[in-house]
């Protein structure tokens, strides 16, 4: 087996592994981790923000034209619908997005140990199975990791993240 093509393929260094071997995120994991979430989260407050005002607009615009309906059936229609289900449906999505994006802050180490299963799905789409788990990835692995033999693969647990991987060897 050949390490230095795992290290290459995966993007990960002696140190990555060896501390992953330890049950710990390494510097440069960290670093890279911290600043993956981040991203996330100034995205995901982005479009947050994005979906407020959705919320907010329906909601002016249910209260105006709940206002000025003819019927009283009308108005409680219209401020139901625009003045409190439409900015409900949209603020709760928004709240959705950030919690998810907070959940990144505290990424949590997972390791499996099995054999893997290298799957093709067309257009450059590869992705590499292991006891029930699908990881993509970039590119196609068949050079790196070989069809049916065992592996240990560590990886972070929310997003499903390859960090390292190393030949299984029952020694271990």
């Amino acid at each position: 087996m050949d390490e230095r093509r795992l290290r290459k393929f995966f993007h990960f260094n002696e140190n990555d592994l060896a501390a992953n071997q330890r049950g710990q995120f390494s510097e440069n994991q960290k670093k890279r981790l911290d600043a993956e979430a981040k991203k996330e989260r100034k995205s995901a407050r982005e479009s947050a923000t994005i979906l407020f005002v959705i919320a907010a607009a329906g909601m002016i615009i249910g209260i105006t034209i709940g206002s000025i309906a003819p019927t009283l059936t009308g108005r409680v229609g219209i401020l139901l619908l625009m003045g409190i289900l439409w900015p409900s449906a949209w603020a709760g999505k928004a709240v959705n997005i950030i919690r998810a994006a907070n959940t990144l802050q505290e990424p949590r180490l997972c390791e499996v140990r099995s054999q893997v299963h290298l799957r093709h799905h067309g257009d450059g789409e590869y992705t590499v199975q292991v006891e029930g788990l699908e990881f993509d990835v970039d590119g196609n692995p068949s050079g790196t990791l070989i069809d049916g033999d065992e592996y240990i693969i560590y990886y972070v647990e929310k997003t499903e993240e390859i960090l390292s991987v190393n030949f299984f060897t029952r020694s271990e």
